[in-house]
């Protein structure tokens, strides 16, 4: 069997009902994907009290199949940060499982997407799709994000906008880098979405010892640098009373 178990954000997040089920698994730790230190990784194989092997981009990408072969012969268990199924990566592996007939049990765990709105104060129904501004290159300077918030805003949805991760730096796209491309696409489209005094929510390591949490404006997110770990943006549309009521108690 082949199971996907979320071992959520903060160090010690994984549930009881994880370990005992890992302790008898071949173990694998996914750190492409996201945020899995060697502290967290350590504490992990200490817990379960079992050698835990890391997986590249290439074992869980060009050699997937190899994983799901081994969880026919044995119990494997692949620890991912967050919660399982989140990634694409994590769908393709159960898919992989499913079509070969091999059984596929997902534990899950808290996620970075919910803790993030949590944290904002933001009612979670009123978020409209997700989306990435990626690192740009010379080459590749993709904008669609743009449109996404511009969607979300025309229907009054808050938008929810992950800075790309590098799991080998361990850190997601500088926010200063993120409002320039986010200035960068307003001056491409000209729909007055994105100015220097439009507020934003700056969210670094949300559930981690020393996470940060900001409401600020663009032209002040220009100023925040964080040396590693996970950031996202959040875009708000008007808020209602509610939010602006907790909001004022978590940033007043």
């Amino acid at each position: 069997m082949l199971f996907l178990v979320g071992t959520g954000l903060a160090k010690k997040d994984i549930s009881y009902n994880a370990i005992e089920i890992c302790k008898n698994c071949e173990l694998f730790a996914d750190r492409y994907t996201a945020n899995m230190d060697q502290e967290k990784l350590d504490f992990l194989a200490e817990t379960i009290g079992r050698r835990i092997s890391e997986l590249t981009r290439s074992d869980l990408e060009e050699e997937s199949r190899e994983l799901v072969e081994r969880a026919r012969r044995s119990d494997v268990a692949i620890l991912v940060g967050g919660d399982p199924l989140i990634a694409t990566t994590h769908k393709i592996l159960f898919i992989q499982a499913r079509r070969l007939g091999v059984p596929v049990h997902v534990i899950h765990a808290s996620s970075i997407t919910s803790a993030i709105i949590g944290e904002s104060g933001l009612d979670f129904y009123r978020f409209g799709p997700i989306c990435t501004i990626s690192r740009w290159t010379e080459r590749y300077k993709p904008t669609s994000f743009y449109e996404t918030i511009q969607r979300n805003m025309q229907s009054n949805s808050h938008s929810l906008v992950l800075l790309d991760y590098d799991s080998e730096s361990a850190t997601s796209l500088g926010v200063k880098e993120a409002m320039a491309i986010l200035e960068a696409a307003e001056a491409k489209h000209r729909q007055g979405i994105i100015t220097p005094k439009t507020q934003i929510f700056v969210m670094h390591n949300i559930s981690v010892e020393g996470q940060s949490r900001e409401l600020t404006t663009v032209s002040e997110a220009e100023k925040i640098s964080f040396k590693d770990g996970m950031t996202a943006i959040i875009l708000p549309a008007r808020l209602s009373e509610v939010e602006r009521e907790i909001i004022d108690s978590i940033y007043g």
